[in-house]
């Protein structure tokens, strides 16, 4: 195992333990994932290496102070999930990845009778900005699911509204060609046994769907 193999695994290591989103296990798996074709990779050292590195990261994470800025993210994705736009945490590594991703999740809505009017969401490369301690920001794509401007600004305003309303400092210009941008967002998040992909969403919404069902029995 090469010494620059090496270094490329420890530095993808060290950006998945702090986006927060992967056990032991599946940082293992996934970090084998990316060097499957080198013969000599040395699994023991990734596996001891993973140990270190994560323990670490859940060692510090017991002086964070709580709620943090994860939690108020999490909390304004569940509000505005509630009102039907689809919101996705770590959604794939590039723009297309996250939109179709939110795309996949709406139609899957779409055959649960529930229709939703926009989405939301981050991938894994506007993270590796956000734990960037030079950086420290988090842009958020957007749009509505027929791509109409106009239909998407709404979307866009009510996601920055409930940003705001969780504390967040927002830059945006108002127009569909520029994300929404969270500034100076301090990242901390440990794996939580939580789903925060796209079956969060449709847990969200057809539960809510429920109650509003059993609601009208009542009347």
């Amino acid at each position: 195992m090469t010494d620059d193999i090496k270094s490329e695994a420890l530095e993808q290591l060290e950006l998945d333990i702090k986006f927060g989103f992967e056990n032991e296990d599946e940082l293992f798996e996934s970090i084998k994932e990316m060097f499957y074709n080198e013969d000599d990779f040395d699994e023991d050292w990734l596996r001891k290496t993973i140990s270190e590195k994560y323990n670490q990261h859940q060692n510090d994470s017991l002086t964070w102070t709580r709620p943090n800025d994860f939690d108020r993210l999490a909390k304004s994705f569940d509000q505005l999930i509630n009102n039907k736009i689809v919101c996705l945490h770590k959604a794939g590594y590039t723009k297309q990845d996250g939109e179709g991703d939110c795309m996949e999740t709406i139609e899957k809505l779409n055959k649960l009778g529930i229709k939703a009017i926009g989405f939301c969401y981050y991938h894994a490369q506007d993270l590796a900005r956000t734990v960037d301690k030079d950086i420290r920001n988090l842009y958020l794509g957007f749009d509505s699911p027929t791509q109409d401007d106009h239909e998407a600004l709404q979307v866009a305003n009510k996601i920055v509204s409930t940003l705001k309303e969780n504390s967040f400092e927002i830059s945006w210009t108002g127009t569909v060609d520029q994300r929404i941008e969270i500034k100076n967002i301090n990242w901390q998040k440990i794996p939580d046994n939580e789903d925060w992909d796209s079956e969060r969403v449709i847990s969200i919404l057809t539960k809510t769907n429920n109650n509003k069902k059993t609601f009208w029995k009542f009347w």
